[in-house]
């Protein structure tokens, strides 16, 4: 069923979608030069889903790989992983929003997201890492964690998998954390729409 937006709808979500691709981009740029290992590229999709929906979590995600791709020269390929991550949070919450179609998103379904996207986000990027980019992902503080464990194992697949999925676990849950936040602050205003 299609829904009529009002004006002002349209506007948050416009508003929240482009201020979140700028604080992807931001955070991503932030852990190159602090060299934090951790990706930081998607810390308000997840919010975006929940907020707007699918359509402008998937443009948050591919707007915020574009700009990575652009300026900071990430590999345009991750953009999937970015992008499962919209597909993942919209299925949970839809999931959880035919159980309960009136409440707002429990902090499990955030915690749920963050932990699945995680889980494609190491299939999908490893992978890529792996068999496109010999397990190099142009991002510095990444590959420096791939290359501890490598050097340490002698394993370049093992050290490719192990580090982006320890990576990504702990990448996604602090997004899906930042992102429950920023819901709960802004879930009242919107509904209000």
């Amino acid at each position: 069923m299609i829904q009529k937006l009002s004006a002002k709808k349209i506007a948050f979500i416009i508003t929240v979608t482009i201020v979140s691709i700028l604080i992807n981009y931001s955070g991503s740029v932030l852990a190159g030069i602090i060299a934090f290992p951790l990706y930081l590229d998607s810390i308000l999709t997840i919010a975006v889903v929940a907020l707007c929906g699918l359509i402008p979590g998937l443009i948050c995600a591919a707007l915020s790989n574009l700009l990575l791709c652009i300026y900071a020269h990430t590999g345009i390929l991750f953009m999937t992983c970015h992008l499962s991550t919209a597909i993942v949070a919209w299925l949970v919450f839809r999931n959880e929003n035919k159980k309960n179609p009136s409440s707002p998103f429990s902090t499990s379904s955030f915690i749920w997201v963050g932990f699945i996207s995680a889980i494609t986000n190491s299939i999908i990027g490893d992978s890529i890492s792996n068999f496109v980019y010999a397990a190099n992902t142009s991002i510095p503080q990444v590959d420096n964690a791939v290359q501890g464990i490598y050097v340490v194992t002698r394993n370049l697949t093992y050290a490719a998998y192990f580090g982006g999925t320890m990576t990504n676990l702990v990448d996604k849950l602090i997004s899906a954390t930042i992102s429950l936040f920023v819901y709960r602050a802004l879930r009242r205003f919107s509904t209000d729409l």
